[in-house]
């Protein structure tokens, strides 16, 4: 681990540590994951009140497995790394788990687990393929902004623009205009949607390409 700073300030600590992986090397995990043949056995299992209940986010449990070790979690990794992290809000049994006092059906909370871990990969993903590029001041990503709503953030010559990464359907930008209008406010919005029809893929996984780096490009420059 190569650390540059460990920060405390008032009751917070941080930790500031250089990236170890590069983007081939994302890439090479990505391509050995097998997302397909480990989901289909989750595919049916939908519960109404796992969907409508706002539990502990999911991104903390994907990168904070790849700040700790590096590595890119695999599906079944990510789900154990949800239930350790949030162990003290989960009461797991063995079909059930028990959260804010109330049962919930395990499979189709990992069902859900499942069914966003393919935009975490892809996410992160095109995170290194924006820094790898070298034509950006900062390229940031955070688990708390993304809450928020903003994806990715570059920053660059004193300007900075949100760049927002969703699936090109009916459902998804209907969705998105919501969060637009009510929950979200953007400056310098730059909108990536993805169409799986021509998306490139990686392994089990559609990915952003170049021709998304060249639209944020055009857009920045």
């Amino acid at each position: 681990m190569s650390i540059k700073d460990i920060k405390f300030m008032n009751d917070e600590v941080y930790l500031h540590k250089s990236i170890e992986m590069s983007l081939s090397e994302c890439i090479e995990q990505i391509s050995d994951i097998s997302y397909k043949k480990y989901y289909n056995d989750y595919r049916y299992e939908k519960d109404y009140n796992v969907e409508n209940t706002q539990f502990p986010p999911i991104i903390y449990a994907f990168y904070s497995y790849i700040f700790n070790r590096n590595k890119i979690p695999s599906p079944e990794e990510v789900i154990n790394n949800y239930f350790e992290l949030y162990a003290e809000q989960f009461i797991v049994e063995s079909e059930e788990v028990k959260y804010n006092n109330k049962k919930y059906k395990k499979r189709a909370l990992i069902a859900r687990i499942l069914r966003t871990y393919p935009s975490l990969i892809r996410d992160f993903h095109f995170y290194l393929l924006l820094v790898n590029e070298k034509c950006f001041d900062k390229v940031i990503y955070s688990c708390k902004t993304d809450i928020e709503g903003k994806d990715i953030i570059i920053k660059h010559k004193d300007y900075e623009y949100q760049v927002s990464l969703f699936v090109d359907t009916k459902r998804s930008k209907s969705f998105k205009k919501i969060k637009n209008n009510s929950r979200h406010k953007y400056n310098n919005e730059i909108a990536i949607p993805i169409d799986f029809n021509t998306a490139e893929t990686c392994g089990d996984f559609f990915v952003y390409g170049q021709k998304d780096l060249e639209k944020i490009k055009k857009h920045i420059y």
